[in-house]
């Protein structure tokens, strides 16, 4: 029953359809989960009789009794390119592994194990686009990321955010798997990062002053003495 609430959950993420998929860790190890869905604009122009805004909006009609069984959040934002915002809380990361139907949706497997503090997400079997194949779904863009509170041991991201310690997964067959690793009992301290530089800076400045006046004052003697 589940398979199939997944596959009829992501019928209308066809090809041209966008996905920028979330996920908080919060400190108390809560997990907050944000599906922001659209379409590109060539996706878009296949419903050229109608605005962006009610094709999103037939989605959210057709999909409605699904988010609402699986007690998912949704509305329709109404910006300059719209998108649904879909959002879900769960009580921890395994809870979120073992029961969302959106972020399952992408992957044959997703595992998580925990190992004292040390806490560790990673996922099997990207659902690439596979238009012959009924247990796939197509999306031309697929982007996914983690914020972590805590120190992040490992991890297989294509870009970090040091400053906010998010990790962005950009999906593809040549990169197709989410590795995320983390130590709960170490928090993450967005100023570490600069203390190396705040020391580099200020030996700098030491030194180019012991340079510096040394210098200036065997010039003022050379002065002094020429006079």
């Amino acid at each position: 029953m589940k398979r199939i609430i997944i596959l009829i959950t992501f019928v209308f993420l066809l090809t041209g359809c966008a996905v920028k998929y979330n996920i908080v860790i919060n400190e108390d190890l809560t997990i907050i989960e944000e599906a922001k869905m659209t379409g590109t604009n060539a996706f878009f122009d296949n419903y050229y009789k109608t605005t962006r805004k009610n094709v999103l909006k037939s989605f959210i009609e057709i999909y409605q009794e699904i988010l609402d069984d699986n007690h998912y959040t949704y509305e329709l934002k109404e910006e300059e390119y719209p998108y649904v915002l879909a959002t879900k809380q769960y009580d921890n990361f395994d809870s979120f592994a073992k029961s969302s139907i959106l972020f399952n949706g992408y992957f044959d497997e997703v595992k998580y194990t925990e190992n004292g503090d040390i806490k560790r997400i990673e996922t099997v079997g990207f659902n690439e686009n596979d238009p012959d194949n009924p247990d796939r779904f197509n999306v031309s863009d697929l982007e996914i990321s983690i914020k972590c509170p805590y120190k992040v041991t490992n991890h297989s991201a294509n870009k970090v955010d040091s400053s906010t310690n998010t990790y962005y997964y950009e999906l593809n067959e040549d990169h197709n798997k989410i590795m995320l690793e983390y130590d709960s009992s170490v928090k993450f301290n967005p100023n570490k990062s600069i203390i190396p530089t705040i020391i580099f800076c200020v030996v700098s400045i030491i030194a180019v002053w012991l340079i510096v006046v040394p210098l200036d004052k065997n010039s003022k003697k050379k002065e002094t003495k020429k006079k």
